[in-house]
């Protein structure tokens, strides 16, 4: 959705954490709350929330294996293969073998559920541009592994990788959606996406509507290894960042990101819109996007923990906007163990009037931020704060800032 249509307000700047201070000057902005910070010292927080807990994760770097299920062998589907026809010969639940090479406009597909596709190493599906996608339809439980999907011509909002957002329970792991015309995949429900890279689309990485309970994370049960799908050099060359664009977009559904590696995207790094609920986005490592890392808008019920967000925002739309992570109009979040650095604004919540998608009321309360280190702010000089622009009261609803360290050096 658009969302940073604003007016020249004169403001009110009320201080948080202390005795209420008002200052007036005039700036792009409403009603804003820059709560006063804390020392870039050791805190003293539990164990729940403690100031920069989060270390430098390692990027992963060893091959990846097909996983178990593509161990046994298979239908083969050969690089000159009409694919729907070999699918079309086999009853559901079957397995089929990719073969190694350039499946060339010849691999557009409505699996049958239960089906999966383990590609050889070398395996490419190429759409030419002429192809909308490699795999479409309603089917449930489709499992996708180790396949590279370039070069589909999905339509506005479409993807290379498209299911129904209702087929349930695909798993899709280690694949590569790249150079496609809108995006890489499309979120359905259940979905689990592991590893994997989601880059160089014409606009988006990974989308979804209404899908739920949809789960990014690695390939292994280490923490420390930043292992889940990379989304990275995604564009905005058929609409706005204003409307769609960057890493990951979803609405509607409850979303899990974990050991993501989210970066250099010509719009948002990860962004939740209308509606979504009770994501969790947590050890990620979110850099270089040009707008926000991470933006929580007109949704609820978030926790944004032990991420490394940095380098974000240098569009610098200026306001309140292009933080390291950014609450739109969104309620019942919470923000900790954060590590930011370089970012053009920090950790914001901006209020707006936004009646598109209601209800419930999209108002920015039940907003907790609290034990994160926030280094190098830039240009929007906002490590921290909330602001309106529609003359709503911040400082009557439930929002706190505690025991977040802020320090004028960078930290990554």
């Amino acid at each position: 959705m658009t969302w940073r249509s604003r007016a020249v307000l004169v403001v009110v700047v009320l201080a948080l954490g202390a005795a209420l201070t008002l200052a007036v000057r005039a700036t792009l902005s409403g009603q804003g709350l820059d709560p006063a910070q804390a020392a870039p010292a050791a805190s003293s927080a539990p164990a729940l929330g403690v100031v920069a807990p989060v270390m430098p994760s390692r990027l992963a770097t060893t091959a990846v294996r097909p996983g178990l299920r593509c161990h046994a062998g298979g239908v083969a589907i050969g690089s000159a293969d009409n694919a729907q026809r070999v699918l079309d010969a086999h009853p559901a639940g079957a397995t089929y073998l990719v073969k190694a090479g350039i499946h060339q406009d010849n691999f557009s597909v409505q699996p049958k559920s239960g089906d999966t596709f383990c590609g050889e190493p070398g395996a490419v599906l190429d759409g030419g541009r002429r192809l909308a996608t490699a795999f479409s339809g309603g089917a449930g439980d489709v499992t996708l592994d180790s396949i590279t999907v370039q070069n589909y011509a999905s339509g506005r909002q479409g993807a290379a990788i498209q299911p129904e957002s209702h087929a349930s329970g695909w798993l899709v792991r280690n694949v590569s959606a790249l150079h496609n015309a809108w995006a890489g995949l499309l979120g359905a429900d259940g979905m689990r996406i592991l590893g994997g890279h989601y880059n160089d689309n014409d606009q988006l990485g990974i989308g979804g509507n209404e899908a739920t309970g949809v789960v990014l994370d690695g390939l292994d049960a280490d923490p420390n290894t930043i292992d889940g799908p990379e989304l990275a050099r995604n564009h905005t060359l058929h609409a706005s960042c204003l409307w769609e664009g960057g890493g990951m977009k979803w609405d509607f559904g409850q979303v899990t990101i974990r050991n993501a590696y989210v970066h250099d995207n010509d719009c948002r790094g990860l962004w939740a819109d209308m509606n979504a609920h009770d994501a969790l986005i947590e050890n990620n490592l979110v850099e270089h996007n040009r707008a926000e890392g991470i933006a929580y808008e007109i949704s609820h019920g978030a926790v944004i923990r032990d991420n490394q967000v940095y380098g974000n925002g240098y569009a610098a739309d200026g306001w309140y906007w292009d933080g390291g992570i950014t609450i739109a109009a969104s309620f019942d979040v919470e923000v900790y163990g954060n590590r930011l650095s370089g970012n053009y604004n920090g950790i914001t919540g901006v209020q707006q009037d936004r009646p598109d998608s209601t209800p419930p009321a999209h108002l920015l309360d039940h907003l907790r931020v609290h034990d994160n280190l926030i280094c190098a702010t830039g240009g929007g000089g906002h490590p921290t704060g909330v602001v309106a622009d529609n003359g709503a009261n911040l400082a009557a609803r439930d929002i706190t800032f505690s025991r977040n360290a802020i320090q004028s050096v960078g930290c990554e």
